[in-house]
């Protein structure tokens, strides 16, 4: 298990805030994603999680966004997720972290864990980049929104139409939007 940042990562991640389910000891758990990547991703809301070393079955629902770079305001205003089919993948993980884990009293609070894909086969691989390298143009198209919104008449309510869609909060203020855009910008790279 990894307890130091003394390691590089391989992969590209983004942002997933979205449930995922996985198996330990015959028991099926629910966590949060925070982000992934074609190497694993990092859970929070763990309720329990096999010990580092021990494999466990996860499922996740992949959403398939578009590039929204070529979209009109109209076009963001009406689009709905819920068109878009999700793309399941069971995948098989392990710990190779625990976040906040300093002794073992923590240890039975810690609530984070990054957990590492194990056999990926080609088709979900490609899948999980294609997210990330889609997640990555639009993160991007909507950080040029921002920085162009007082140019653009409809600047603002685009930022506001993409930001609601791409899963940040409706009704933040725009600096702290920007806030959040620059850490998962951050969070794309290989750092």
């Amino acid at each position: 298990m990894i307890t130091d940042r003394d390691y590089q990562r391989k992969h590209l991640r983004a942002p997933f805030k979205y449930c995922v389910l996985y198996v330990d000891d015959n028991f099926a758990f629910k966590a949060r994603a925070v982000n992934i990547s074609e190497g694993g991703m990092l859970l929070d809301q763990v309720p329990h999680f096999p010990e580092p070393g021990q494999s466990a079955p996860l499922l996740i629902s992949l959403p398939q966004y578009p590039l929204f770079k070529n979209f009109s305001l109209e076009r963001l205003k009406s689009f709905n997720d819920e068109i878009l089919k999700p793309k399941v993948l069971r995948l098989e993980c392990e710990v190779i972290r625990k976040f906040g884990e300093s002794n073992r009293l923590e240890a039975v609070f810690s609530t984070k864990v990054g957990a590492r894909f194990l056999n990926l086969n080609p088709s979900d691989k490609k899948a999980i980049s294609a997210y990330v390298n889609v997640f990555a143009g639009n993160l991007i198209y909507l950080q040029i929104l921002l920085d162009n919104m007082n140019s653009d008449d409809e600047g603002l309510e685009k930022v506001r139409e993409l930001s609601k869609i791409m899963g940040y909060e409706p009704d933040m203020k725009i600096s702290q939007l920007r806030k959040e855009i620059h850490h998962d910008y951050k969070s794309l790279q290989w750092l």
